[in-house]
């Protein structure tokens, strides 16, 4: 299933820690690559998600 609505903070970070979770648990180095790319993806996202909430705050 696919939801295109917009994540929200809380979201984002239930996300990266999950990612992160889950890349200390595996043993299959690709798979670690790929989570860790997945990783980087949504911090980036919730980077963007927090300095857009700052803007609307000021």
């Amino acid at each position: 299933m696919f939801d295109s609505t917009p994540l929200t903070v809380e979201e984002h970070v239930d996300h990266c820690r999950a990612l992160a979770y889950a890349i200390i648990e595996l043993d299959d180095p690709q798979a670690k690559e790929l989570l860790n790319f997945i990783l980087w993806e949504r911090l980036n996202q919730l980077n963007g998600t927090l300095q857009t909430e700052g803007a609307d705050d000021e």
